[in-house]
């Protein structure tokens, strides 16, 4: 897509440091953690950073709705499921 800057957000401090440290754990997700890491090593540019639960409600919903639904794509317009937290979402940058 010509991306060369990636930046990961999650509200989960445990898996921020973990990718800031290699993406090494010994816990059982140790080896999702470490393809995370080398995926994001694709890209020139990348960083871990944290983010509150009140920011990520597009991403879990993204991964309710994959777990749940059959695949789609989103290319110009959002799911409609999205639109209203993603309005949220900018309610909440610009205030």
């Amino acid at each position: 897509t010509g991306c060369n800057r990636l930046i990961v957000n999650s509200d989960n401090m445990k898996v921020i440091d973990t990718m800031k440290n290699g993406g090494q754990s010994a816990g059982a997700a140790a080896a999702i953690f470490e393809d995370c890491f080398f995926m994001a090593c694709d890209f020139p540019q990348t960083s871990f950073e944290h983010c509150n639960r009140e920011a990520n409600k597009v991403a879990h919903e993204l991964a309710r709705l994959a777990k749940c639904s059959m695949t789609r794509d989103w290319i110009e317009e959002p799911m409609e499921d999205l639109v209203t937290l993603l309005i949220d979402d900018v309610t909440i940058i610009s205030n």
